[in-house]
Order: C-alpha cells, then sequence, then structure tokens
C-alpha cells in the first residue's frame, strides 16, 4: 500500500498543537472583541474575477485556481483581506467605520519553507471607512495587545508609509515607471542584503548614483520623533513623502500617549507587498527563539475597494499568523500550560460498569466538571497510569460493590487521599472539592 501523505506545503494539527492553536484563536477573539470588532466570515473559495481584481502579477502564480463543475474559474482565497474588500463593496448599507475582525484558512501556491506553509490560518481585523491614521494605529494597538497578553515581552512591531517610500524614489531621482521596482528590491533586504537590493537595483535599471541614495536611505531606523525627523530630512524633496512622515508622526504621538513606543520601530526599509497598499504598512516579529519571520503584518488599502465595484473608500488592517506563532508556542518550555486540565478521570472497574460510569460523566459534564470515561476496558492500575498522563484532579472509580450501594469511591490525585460519595449528590461534592 503506497504511504498516504499530506499535499506538499500542509499539514495536519493534532493533540497539543491543536490545542495551542485554539488557544491562540481564543486569545484572538477575545482581544479583537475587546476592542470593538464584529466577528464575520466568508467562503474560502471566490470566483477569479474576485481574486484577480487585487491586481498584481503574483496573484496569478500564487493561486490555487481551477475551473469547476459549471466550468467557472474559482480560487482559493489567498488572505482574507479580498472577501472584506468584496463584502464592502457589495454592501453599501454597512455603518462605519465598519470594524471587523475574521479567522480562517488561506492558500498560497509558493514554495514551502521552515515556518512556510501552502495552507495557513490567519486572524484578521481590519477598519473600513476611516482616512484617518488613528484607524492605523488601532489596528496595531490591538496586534500589539494580543502579542502581550501571549508573550509578554520580546516582540517589536515594524512600520513605514508607502507615501514615504514613494518619496524616497522621488527624492532619489527615480522615474514613476521604476518606483515599483525599487520597492520589490527593498523588500528583499533582509533575504539578499545591501549588497543584493544594490545588485537587484542595478538589474532593474536603477542609477549607481540613485543606487546609493536609496540603500543608505534604507538603513534608517528607530523609535520615536529622532528617525522620524530623519525621515522627513530624506523627503525635502518630495510632498507626498512628507504627507507621509506625517501620518507617522500621528501614528507615532498615539502609541507615546499609549505607552507602547518600546515595541514600535520606524523603519525605512520595509516595503510589503507591491501594488497592494497605499499608506503605512506593518510587519511584526518575535525576538525570541525560534526565529519563524514576520508573525503579523499588514497596512493602508484605501484602493482596493473600489477595485471591486465600491466607492473609493479607505481601509486599514493587519494579519496575525496564526501557523508560525503556533510554532513558537510550541518550541517554548511553558507550552504544558496552555493545555486544559481534566477535572475528573472516570474508571470503570471492569466493562459492565461503562454504561453506569458513562451517565456519571454526562451529570458532571452537566454540572460543568471536565471528565473522561474509559472505554477500552483497562486495569484499574493502567486508569491510574492514565489518569496521571491526562494529569486529572481526581479519580472518580465506579466498581460494582460501591455503585450497588448508591456510592463511588473518589481520590485525590494530589493528596492520595480517597473519599466515598453518594450518588445522589455526586456533582455538588464533586464540585465543592475542586473549588477548595
Amino acid at each position: 500500500m503506497s504511504e498516504m501523505r499530506t499535499v506538499r506545503g500542509m499539514r495536519d494539527l493534532m493533540g497539543e498543537e491543536m490545542r495551542v492553536r485554539n488557544y491562540l484563536v481564543a486569545k484572538a477573539v477575545e482581544v479583537f472583541e475587546l476592542f470593538g470588532y464584529e466577528p464575520l466570515d466568508s467562503p474560502v473559495m471566490e470566483l477569479w474575477e474576485t481574486l484577480s481584481a487585487k491586481g498584481g502579477d503574483e496573484v496569478e502564480a500564487e493561486t490555487f485556481k481551477f475551473t469547476d463543475k459549471g466550468e467557472r474559474e474559482v480560487g482559493l482565497r489567498f488572505d482574507l483581506t479580498v472577501p472584506l474588500a468584496r463584502i464592502a463593496a457589495t454592501n453599501l448599507h454597512l455603518q462605519k467605520p465598519f470594524k471587523r475582525y475574521a479567522i480562517g484558512k488561506a492558500w498560497r501556491y509558493d514554495r514551502p519553507q521552515a515556518g512556510r506553509y501552502r495552507e495557513f490560518e490567519q486572524a484578521d481585523v481590519d477598519i473600513v471607512g476611516s482616512d484617518n491614521p488613528a484607524a492605523d494605529a488601532e489596528v496595531v494597538l490591538v496586534a500589539l495587545e494580543f502579542l502581550r497578553r501571549l508573550f509578554g515581552k520580546d516582540y517589536l512591531i515594524r512600520i513605514n508609509n508607502r507615501k514615504v517610500l514613494k518619496g524616497l524614489t522621488e527624492s532619489a531621482g527615480v522615474k514613476d515607471k521604476l518606483a515599483y521596482e525599487c520597492f520589490r528590491a527593498i523588500d528583499k533586504l533582509d533575504k539578499i542584503g545591501r549588497n543584493g537590493v544594490r545588485d537587484e537595483l542595478a538589474q532593474r535599471g536603477i542609477s549607481e548614483e540613485s543606487s546609493g541614495f536609496l540603500i543608505d536611505a534604507i538603513g534608517v531606523s528607530g523609535s520615536g520623533e529622532e528617525t522620524l525627523q530623519e525621515f522627513k530630512r530624506l523627503m525635502t524633496s518630495s510632498r507626498l513623502g512628507l504627507e507621509g512622515v506625517s501620518e507617522l508622526e500621528a501614528m507615532s504621538n498615539i502609541f507615546d500617549a499609549s505607552g507602547v513606543q518600546d515595541y514600535i520601530r520606524f523603519d525605512m526599509s520595509l516595503a510589503r507587498g507591491l501594488d497592494y497598499y497605499t499608506g503605512p504598512v506593518f510587519e511584526g516579529m518575535y525576538l525570541g527563539e525560534p526565529n519563524v519571520g514576520a508573525i503579523l503584518g499588514g497596512g493602508r488599502y484605501d484602493h482596493l475597494i473600489a477595485r471591486f465595484g465600491g466607492p473609493p473608500t479607505p481601509a486599514t488592517g493587519i494579519s496575525l499568523g496564526i501557523g508560525r506563532i503556533i510554532d513558537i508556542v510550541l518550541a517554548q518550555t511553558d507550552a504544558e500550560r496552555l493545555i486544559p486540565r481534566l477535572d475528573v478521570f472516570i474508571a470503570p472497574v471492569k466493562i459492565q460498569m461503562v454504561p453506569p460510569a458513562m451517565a456519571i460523566m454526562n451529570q458532571l459534564v452537566r454540572s460543568g466538571i471536565s471528565c473522561e470515561v474509559d472505554v477500552m476496558d483497562r486495569s484499574l492500575g493502567k486508569l491510574f497510569e492514565l489518569a496521571e498522563s491526562r494529569k486529572a484532579r481526581y479519580i472518580l472509580i465506579v466498581g460494582k460493590r460501591d455503585y450497588d450501594k448508591r456510592e463511588v469511591s473518589l481520590r485525590d490525585m494530589v493528596s492520595k487521599e480517597t473519599t466515598q460519595i453518594p450518588l445522589d449528590n455526586l456533582a455538588e461534592s464533586v464540585k465543592g472539592m475542586l473549588q477548595r
């Protein structure tokens, strides 16, 4: 029989991995709703005309695209933003600003590598309808709160502005038609280094003088007003660039007032994407081990909704990479803290005691007590070992002799004390013992 495998670039999540995933999703929902975002879901499959409206050569190359049985061209969504743009364009009654969160899988047909999968899960928040930099700052604050609750420290969000990048190319004397070529090259800085970017710029027809200016400029990075003043100095010949710096200054003021400035870095080298973003862009990373690359990203996309036939509508958002964050949490030594503790492990003595044990489980669950019944006819000794491995607080032994007397034995897995509990008030007794 041939080996059964997952599709390349995709993976199963089992046991501890899935518990970590569920924990992260629950934590994200908790934070999103504290900030007033409402949930939204959309189909994993979209018409190709919808997906291709995003534009850019990479869309065709990276999309899982096929023809369905009705001879329609369709594809799997490659992010959660395009479905949002379609919804916003076709539901003009939405009250603005429309603040939504979405959690779900997306697919991209790119080269699998460490930390990068072809199927991945994202948790997004977006604000539709506001062009105020405060909206950009808010989605960053949402991400920071999630990271604070998860890691406590050792994280950072880098921020730039596409207007600043465009201003940089204008100040460098680069022609408009080559501006995006510069963005493509700059976006590879972390992978190919400064010399690699210089070579890329030369290959794309950028002069040596312009390349030198750009290479020096993308090294500007830091926190607060001093860094933004350096940004401004580089934008002196670009009105658009100065507008972008002004937007970053407005965001910086909010971060300072919110006490999160230590987790923000304004970075001239951050480009993100090709023609998707129109203003501030963000990218976050975990500073500890393991290094899995960017764990969140996003930015402002004021033109996207209009591509779907809607009116010109400003929008901004940020996306958490749940899959990569799973890998970080699993690598931490305290990942076991995410595994919920079992209140009671129910051990039927002999297979004939399984039905009453199941009835007891149902009674306890209705009272909010987590429990599990063995249905494998194991020996009592094995059941004690299993209860220990499941980190159960108590093991409840259901034997025929005790059950005929309308009672069961409840053993404390910590103190090793055993108590006889009447069946008539079992749930109340167990709940009381759990609260000690």
